[in-house]
């Protein structure tokens, strides 16, 4: 009898143990850092994103060849050391069942140096775009939930070529010129990005620096159900109906964008021209670019502003609207163009 009840009670045991699930892996799903360079003795700051499917307590165990955390569990101020090189940085988890899971990131450290940064704008809404993949010189960064982008330099240079890229938008490539007698270590360039025009769409943004502090997107429509229209800040279009435009977003405070997007082209000419509105700065100075983008592929073109002429008008292009094709007039003008 003794020995029967020892058999059950081993197979209760037995089966209690086959009937518990076994513990989940915790898992690291990212290791992120506020910038991907640092001056000695500066903080970066740190975020480590882990998961334990069983709601186990994680632990976090911050690492580096050299420097100094203050940390709190999955975030952590990593204070860059007097040497300049690249550092890993790594974050270890532990679920305290036995299951652990790491990874690290890059750190550039350096002395000396200088900064282009900036914040990435939605053409057509205005508002900032995060995860626009930034590129300068052989180095990339995420615009962050902000918008901003910060990214290291050497020396500044005269000038550099600067993109950006993002899922279902329009490759931005822009040029930053930096005069010779620029005495900060940090230059901004804030850019803004077109989302891909849906298929029959063409999108006009016209992007600025600083001054003058408004500049207004004029088009004007070729003959639609008898009547030229006249898109700009007083008469923003209609989509759904003739002229089958719209100003997207009328910009007043500098660098734009200021956008227009054709929703359906109508046979005839489009004639585009910009206004500076403000009475500050200089628009042969403006550093204005205008870049038309069709669908579905974003083909286009980009022009700049020539640095001739006196006036307050830049006539930029006209557009056909039976084929696209874009005849482009760059010119700047004292009297505002009549057609």
């Amino acid at each position: 009898m003794k020995n029967i009840l020892l058999i059950i009670l081993s197979f209760l045991a037995l089966f209690n143990a086959s009937c518990e699930s076994p513990n989940k892996p915790v898992q690291i799903i990212s290791l992120q850092s506020d910038r991907n360079f640092v001056w000695s003795g500066e903080p970066v700051k740190l975020f480590c994103n882990a998961v334990d499917l069983d709601n186990d307590k994680i632990s976090y165990l911050w690492k580096a060849p050299a420097g100094e955390f203050s940390t709190t569990n999955d975030s952590a101020f990593w204070i860059a050391p007097d040497s300049v090189g690249s550092y890993h940085i790594s974050c270890i988890v532990n679920d305290g069942n036995g299951t652990s899971d790491g990874s690290f990131l890059k750190i550039l450290v350096v002395q000396g140096g200088a900064l282009i940064e900036g914040i990435v704008k939605n053409a057509v809404t205005g508002l900032v775009e995060e995860n626009i993949e930034v590129s300068l010189n052989g180095l990339e960064v995420l615009s962050d939930k902000e918008g901003f982008f910060s990214l290291y330099v050497p020396d500044f240079l005269n000038s550099y070529i600067l993109s950006g890229v993002g899922d279902d938008f329009c490759p931005y490539i822009g040029t930053i010129n930096i005069p010779s007698d620029y005495s900060s270590n940090v230059f901004e360039h804030n850019f803004s990005i077109s989302p891909a025009p849906e298929l029959g769409e063409i999108r006009i943004m016209l992007t600025w620096g600083s001054n003058p502090v408004d500049m207004d997107s004029h088009l004007i429509t070729p003959e639609i159900d008898s009547l030229n229209f006249h898109i700009s800040y007083s008469n923003r279009g209609n989509s759904e109906s003739a002229p089958f435009v719209v100003l997207d977003l009328d910009d007043v405070d500098g660098f734009g964008p200021e956008t227009i997007t054709i929703k359906k082209l109508e046979a005839g000419i489009y004639k585009y021209y910009i206004h500076q509105y403000s009475n500050d700065g200089i628009l042969k100075e403006s550093k204005a670019r205008v870049q038309i983008f069709d669908s579905p592929n974003c083909n286009g073109e980009a022009i700049d502003i020539t640095e001739e002429g006196e006036g307050r008008y830049w006539n930029v292009c006209e557009i056909n609207g039976e084929n696209g094709d874009i005849l482009e007039i760059n010119q700047i003008v004292e009297i505002e163009p009549v057609y």
